[in-house]
């Protein structure tokens, strides 16, 4: 018994010894945690899952790489096991990802996704979920009892609303569904309704208004059609129900029957049914990465000391009272003693020694004036700097000492001079392949965005195999800034000037340095120098209001010796309207003239010119100035434009003191002869030729268009003020230059279009075209390039391509422009077409784009090719879409015309005819196939003509007319801005078995990126290299 009680009292021992082992161990534990403090920057969004954060960042790439991964994923899914850890997750994902990406992408890819960069994306479609489904507000039982086939706005239960979710906050569905379809007039949450949908041709033609709302971001299928009914699934990859949806929803648009749009969401409740790996991500918190806290810690700790009694022999500087806690190069000297007593002696001596080491903590004065120099010099050599610079930074006071022994380089130094003499002191400066980033607005994301940029253009310029050490150079190309000053080139006989202050007498009293410009003189004061700095040209109707208006500012202005020289560019409205409906052509031949009648604007000018030829310029002036008084001295001036009367009047009155014979004599002489009439409509013709007819009254201030109000001049003369004194400052601008030339020649345009020069408000649009031509089968690579004569195997850096609708005036005409600006010759551009039209286009169309092909492919290089398709556009234009219906005309009366122009244009006809035999079906599928790709990549819907050159993208405006001009104007501004000074590196690029037309097909355009690369890299991918059908050696 004794025994038994003796065993359980030392059992019971035991257990107590365990307890408060373990709780000491507890204890212990938790005395040994960390001390370092962790801080975490959580999203106020709820989190999302990786697998489609990673779709989002694939697409983000190029917009197909979305669904080669939903296909990868959907392939491979079966295969994999279900026992699936966290890592192991994360790991396939980014496999996955990796075998749809080139290498210098697949680097980054990784890093992007676990960044979650793209966990915003995903928030913005949560944000459209809600929204579908709150615009259907339904309840468990309509869901559960409706079997017809979808859940229509007509069927739903007004009483039934669901709650107004969050932002951020995953949607709930009605049933705890996974996916759903919406059309926009209805919710399909089971493929069987979704079925009944598509097979219900009704149903399936839906109004056009009730059509989802669609966004640049969005992912539509590539097999989709235009014009289709949308169908966009909400769902998430991994799920079963977004396999059923998918696969259902690919094969009605491959039939053409929809378009196929995916919105990746995983609906609240859904996690366990996208599998572990479909749901990692979306059930923790996300965290922010790229964000750091600066935590400042100081010790409040503080050691009373009584000094009113010091102990007897020992003072307070005692080195024996020093605190062995303190750092003494490194060594912590208290530790050590308590790990090793038995060898204090030692380490006190060892510890004595550092103490009286010549190698000191302290450094000199003079040891410090090279500091910077010799750490930067550590960095640069080391063989990861980044990880040097790190650990110096962290480290500095315990490497400080073998810093400032280290031998300076004179390179480094020299390097670090120059440098400073470009970064003003106490500025960082930050750099991408050469292009200037802003260290206060960059961010960890923004950064790798720039970098991916980088990496997708160097691997696009790889692709066309250009040599390693070119694309260094092309990633590094300095870009000339982009100027956003344009001036107009007016340089012509049409310009009436009323004075020169270089030569007229009243100016002679002015002083003629030009170096008085540069002297000081009280704000808003006049320089009154002998020299024509400033020519305000003003280009006006003189039968209108503003123009008359005009000439009574001017000589104003004149009479009180304005420092300024004033001229006139007079036009028509009449006549100029006449042009624009004759389409444009700036051949006075080409324009209808009722030589019967005259316009009240075009007789104003011939009066004009005949008075300045046989008066004087001033005494034409005073012509148009009494023309504006008469009509003000009318009745009701202000809303009276002039008239006949007061136009004879102001003759009469001219000339009356100053004609031989009677001024009404000379009247009826000028007008039954139309004397001068030639010259009147060549400037109405320039000013057209110009494009400020449209501006109707505007002035031109060393080329610059500005309106033409006084005030308008005096801001303008105060803009153009700190131009001219740099110019002259620096010598570019002496008392021998002419001003007017040296402006124009260095930034002069031949025409001005604000769509095209910008003029500072509207970016311009641009496009991504380089993945399509090197991708493989595509639209772009089955595109034949027109050149101008004896420039095809010329170096062609700009490339215009002309998407023209064949059904339509608009879309001829723009075709008919560019082949006159072919004509009138371009030796650095070619031009491309993209036909398409509507799919009932008549065989007429689709016999013309036939012929246009054929000829475009196989006798570009044919000095008469141009002649043909002019004759041909204008032949088809004139009788096919500007004449009567032609339906019942014969197929072989055009194809008899056809042959007719071949032959006169000396082309292969039998040729010809053996080739111009067409399948309608297959013509109006080809049709078909270019409106999608428009549709798809270039967002330009059906019947829309435009201009893409280099990438970019231009709307011919439908109040104006878009002229050859236009593209000669294009052609100027994206060789001068974007595309020179890549030309000139690429010319020095030895090319080896490369096809020259594969290099001048690639344009590109990338976005999204800080303003300074955004500028660099818009210069560096709208490159078009090469010649065509010759091979580089």
């Amino acid at each position: 018994m004794s025994t038994c009680l003796r065993s359980c009292f030392l059992l019971a021992w035991v257990l107590l010894l365990c307890v408060i082992f373990c709780n000491f161990a507890s204890i212990s534990a938790q005395n040994r945690r960390p001390k370092n403090v962790q801080v975490a920057v959580r999203a106020n969004w709820e989190g999302t899952p990786l697998l489609l954060e990673a779709g989002e960042l694939l697409s983000k790439e190029w917009k197909d790489l979305y669904w080669e991964f939903i296909e990868v994923w959907l392939n491979t899914e079966k295969d994999q096991a279900d026992s699936y850890t966290a890592k192991d997750c994360l790991k396939r994902i980014i496999k996955h990802g990796h075998s749809v990406l080139r290498e210098p992408l697949a680097s980054l890819f990784g890093f992007s996704l676990t960044l979650r960069s793209a966990s915003p994306r995903l928030v913005l479609y949560r944000q459209l979920a809600e929204e579908s489904l709150s615009s259907f507000p339904l309840s468990d039982d309509i869901i559960l009892n409706n079997a017809g086939g979808g859940i229509s706005k007509n069927e739903i239960n007004d009483e039934a609303k669901s709650d107004h979710l969050l932002v951020g906050i995953n949607p709930k569905t009605p049933g705890g569904k996974c996916c759903w379809v919406d059309t926009g007039d209805a919710l399909f949450f089971d493929v069987a309704d979704l079925l009944f949908w598509l097979r219900s041709p009704t149903r399936l033609a839906g109004d056009s208004f009730q059509q989802p709302e669609l966004f640049d971001f969005d992912h539509v299928h590539v097999t989709s059609h235009t014009g289709c009914p949308v169908a966009i699934l909400y769902g998430a990859l991994g799920t079963d129900c977004f396999r059923e949806f998918h696969v259902i929803l690919v094969d009605a648009a491959k039939e053409g029957r929809i378009k196929y749009v995916v919105r990746p969401v995983l609906p609240a409740g859904c996690e366990a049914k996208a599998g572990l790996c479909g749901a990692i991500g979306a059930r923790d918190s996300l965290s922010l990465g790229g964000y750091g806290v600066e935590l400042a810690l100081k010790n409040m700790e503080y050691k009373a000391m009584d000094d009113s009694a010091v102990k007897k022999g020992v003072t307070l500087e005692d080195p024996r009272t020093e605190d062995l806690s303190q750092e003494v190069r490194g060594f912590i000297f208290s530790k050590i003693l308590e790990r090793r007593p038995e060898l204090t002696t030692e380490i006190m001596a060892f510890r004595d020694y550092l103490l009286s080491s010549t190698v000191s903590d302290t450094l000199d004065v003079w040891e410090l004036k090279d500091l910077g120099h010799q750490t930067a010099q550590r960095i640069v050599q080391a063989s990861d700097p980044l990880q040097s610079m790190q650990e110096i930074n962290q480290n500095f006071p315990s490497v400080v000492s073998s810093l400032s022994r280290m031998k300076l380089s004179d390179t480094v130094k020299d390097e670090i001079t120059a440098n400073q003499r470009m970064i003003p002191p106490g500025k960082s400066l930050m750099a991408l392949n050469g292009a200037l980033l802003n260290i206060e607005d960059i961010d960890l994301y923004l950064l790798v965005d720039l970098v991916q940029q980088e990496l997708f253009l160097a691997d696009q310029f790889s692709k066309l195999k250009v040599p390693h050490n070119t694309i260094r150079k092309l990633l590094s190309t300095v870009v000339p800034p982009e100027s956003s000053t344009y001036r107009v080139d007016f340089r012509s006989a049409h310009v009436h000037y009323l004075n020169n202050l270089e030569e007229d007498a009243m100016y002679k009293r002015w002083r003629s340095n030009i170096n008085e410009i540069l002297m000081p003189v009280f704000p808003g004061q006049l320089r009154y120098i002998r020299k024509n700095l400033y020519h305000a040209v003003y280009v006006l109707d003189p039968a209108t209001l503003c123009g008359l208006e005009s000439i009574d500012t001017i000589l104003t202005l004149f009479a009180n010796n304005f420092p300024v020289r004033f001229g006139l560019i007079l036009y028509s409205t009449t006549f100029i309207k006449k042009i624009e409906m004759g389409g444009g052509d700036l051949h006075l031949s080409a324009v209808q003239i009722d030589s019967q009648t005259e316009d009240l604007s075009s007789l104003i000018i011939r009066l004009f010119i005949y008075i300045k030829e046989n008066h004087g310029t001033q005494t034409a002036f005073q012509f148009l100035s009494n023309v504006n008084r008469l009509r003000m001295e009318s009745a009701d001036p202000a809303d009276d434009a002039p008239e006949m009367h007061h136009v004879e009047g102001a003759f009469v009155e001219t000339l009356l003191s100053k004609a031989k014979s009677p001024p009404q004599d000379i009247l009826l002489k000028l007008e039954r002869e139309l004397t001068y009439k030639e010259t009147s409509q060549e400037s109405s013709m320039f000013v057209f030729k110009l494009g400020l007819s449209k501006l109707q009254c505007c002035l031109l201030m060393n080329g610059l268009v500005i309106d033409a109000s006084e005030e308008a001049l005096m801001n303008s003369m105060n803009d153009e003020l700190p131009k001219i004194q740099e110019q002259v400052y620096y010598g570019y601008i002496n008392s021998r230059t002419d001003v007017l030339d040296k402006f124009l020649s260095e930034n002069g345009i031949s025409r001005y279009n604000p769509q095209i020069i910008a003029d500072g408000k509207d970016k311009p649009r641009f496009l991504s075209l380089a993945p399509l031509i090197l991708g493989g089968e595509s639209v772009m690579n089955n595109i034949n390039y027109l050149h101008s004569p004896h420039t095809i195997d010329d170096l062609k850096p700009v490339t215009h391509l002309l998407a023209v609708d064949i059904t339509s005036k608009k879309g001829m005409k723009l075709l008919h422009d560019g082949i006159h600006y072919l004509v009138e010759g371009s030796k650095v551009a070619r031009l491309g077409v993209l036909f398409g039209g509507n799919q009932d286009a008549d065989l007429h169309a689709l016999l013309f784009v036939k012929v246009f092909q054929i000829t475009a492919s196989s006798y570009s290089h044919k000095n008469t090719v141009l002649n043909f398709l002019d004759n041909l556009c204008s032949f088809y234009e004139g009788k096919y879409i500007l004449g009567s219906s032609v339906e019942a005309e014969s197929i072989q009366v055009f194809l008899d015309k056809v042959y007719e122009l071949i032959d006169a244009n000396k082309l292969p006809l039998e040729a010809y005819k053996s080739t111009l035999e067409i399948s309608p079906d297959e013509m109006r599928k080809n049709l078909k196939k270019v409106a999608q790709f428009l549709d798809r990549h270039l967002g330009l819907e059906s019947g829309v003509n435009a201009v893409i050159t280099n990438g970019r993208v231009i709307f011919p405006a439908d109040d104006g007319t878009f002229l050859s001009h236009d593209l000669l104007l294009l052609e100027s501004v994206e060789l001068k801005q974007r595309i020179k000074h890549i030309v000139e590196v690429i010319e020095e690029v030895q090319w080896q078995d490369i096809d020259p037309d594969m290099l001048t097909r690639f344009v590109d355009h990338h976005k999204n990126f800080s303003q300074t690369l955004y500028k660099m890299l818009t210069q560096l991918i709208k490159i078009i290299f090469g010649s065509k059908d010759h091979t580089c050696n």
